[in-house]
């Protein structure tokens, strides 16, 4: 196996450094609004009634490596991508076509979908 010209990854960390890592990264994550809600399965009413309890969301502290071939293929691509989905998002007709495949099996979709609906009919401001 070749030696790799890069130090180990991910780093072995002692337990203070893991314990400062974790909790740095969980201040940091509530600090800037990087939580989700449990779901109710997971909480009851009477262990949160007000629905006001949260978590951070899932992170990693040492990302994958990504190939720089890779970063940059995706580079190349950014712009005829960003007039794709510019395209998309003009062409309301033809995403409502797809979105309404998705509406009965697809609450998230859905529920998208009826906030464009219910901005589009009060009006766009922004």
């Amino acid at each position: 196996m070749a030696t790799s010209i890069y130090p180990q990854y991910p780093p072995d960390l002692t337990g203070e450094q893991k314990s400062y890592l974790l909790t740095n990264l969980i201040d940091w994550s509530i600090a800037h609004g990087l939580t989700v809600k449990p779901p109710p399965s997971f909480v009851s009413a009477n262990q949160d009634p007000l629905g006001v309890l949260a978590t951070p969301a899932p992170v990693t502290l040492f990302p994958s490596l990504f190939p720089q071939r890779c970063f940059d293929e995706a580079l190349a691509i950014q712009e005829s991508y960003n007039e794709l989905y510019s395209a998309i998002a003009r062409d309301e007709d033809w995403l409502k076509s797809i979105v309404e495949e998705l509406l009965d099996i697809d609450d998230f979709v859905s529920q998208l979908w009826n906030i464009h609906l219910t901005v589009k009919k009060e009006g766009y401001a922004q």
